[in-house]
This record gives structure tokens, sequence and C-alpha cells, in this order.
């Protein structure tokens, strides 16, 4: 008896077709995550008038200066950039805190929306914060309360619109 193997397609890499959907799929819902994220950011600025936070900039300054250079430009285009890519960092660990997500699910972990969204803040805040702690722009242990509710509102947003957004795209099994 001859058995016939089927072969399964995989990317460049070697993932399987399944593992790399799941990571794509992740990361569109960390982007949605981190479009939650900055309406929640912005509508909490408009409701009391705060100002924006500079740790993006100075994460991009502080970035900059370790790899040896520094954002070109005269002081005003300096700052538009250094604005621009501290905004951009924000959507890029959102996107990838998402493709993690997506990655472990590829793998196997599968959880509901409640315990997901959990996962999905706490992984935001610790990517988000993590290196601004380290970098030594800012200190979460220093952190009022308001502070505090500042940053875990929007993420908390992040986290379960993440794993709402992931949860959507998830096939069902017909039995």
């Amino acid at each position: 008896m001859t058995r016939e193997v089927k072969a399964v397609a995989r990317d460049p890499h070697g993932y399987p077709p399944e593992m790399l959907n799941a990571i794509l799929r992740g990361a569109a819902a960390g982007a949605a995550g981190a479009t939650a994220l900055n309406a929640t950011t912005y509508a909490d600025m408009a409701v009391r008038g705060r100002p924006p936070s500079t740790t993006p900039e100075e994460s991009v300054r502080k970035i900059a200066h370790a790899l040896g250079t520094r954002v070109p430009g005269d002081e005003q285009h300096r700052q538009a950039r250094e604005s621009g890519l501290g905004a951009l960092l924000g959507l890029a660990t959102g996107t990838a805190v998402g493709a993690a997500y997506g990655a472990l699910h590829g793998a196997g972990w599968r959880p509901d929306v409640l315990t997901g969204g959990l996962a999905a803040t706490g992984a935001a805040l610790v990517a988000a914060n993590g290196p601004m702690t380290v970098l030594r722009i800012t200190d979460p242990r220093k952190w009022s309360l308001a502070d505090w509710l500042s940053d875990l509102v929007p993420h908390v947003a992040y986290g379960f619109v993440t794993a709402a957004t992931f949860s959507a795209t998830v096939r069902k099994r017909r039995r």
C-alpha cells in the first residue's frame, strides 16, 4: 500500500500558511487596536484639555542618540519629524503586538475576548512603556493616579479592540 503524502505549502521562511495568515490578521487587529488607543487618547485630551504626551518624541530623540545620529532639520522641521516618528513608533508597536497575538493564536492559543483583551492590554503596556522606562524617559513608579489612568484606559481600549477584531476574523468550523 502506498500512502500519498500531501505537501503543505509554506512561505519562504517555512511558516505554514495558517500561521502566516494568523500573524497578518493579528497585525490588522493590532492596527485597529492602535486606532482605538489613539482615539481614546485624543478624546481624553479634548475632554480634559490636557496637552499631548511628549514621551514619543523623547523616545525618538533617545533612540537616535543611541544610534549615534539625530533627526535632521532645523528646530521646527526636526520637531515635526520627531512628532511624526513618535506617532509611527506607537502604530508600529500596536501592530507588532497584534502580530504577536496572531502568532500565539496560530500556535494554538485560543482565548475568549475577555482573556485575549486582558493579555493584549498587558502586552501593549509592556511594549509601549518598557522601552521608555529602560531609556529613562519615564518611571511608572512615580506616576500619579491620573497619569496611570491616562495610560491605562487607552491601552485597555487597544487590548479589547485588538482581541475583538481578531476574534471577528476567526473562521468558525462547521460541524
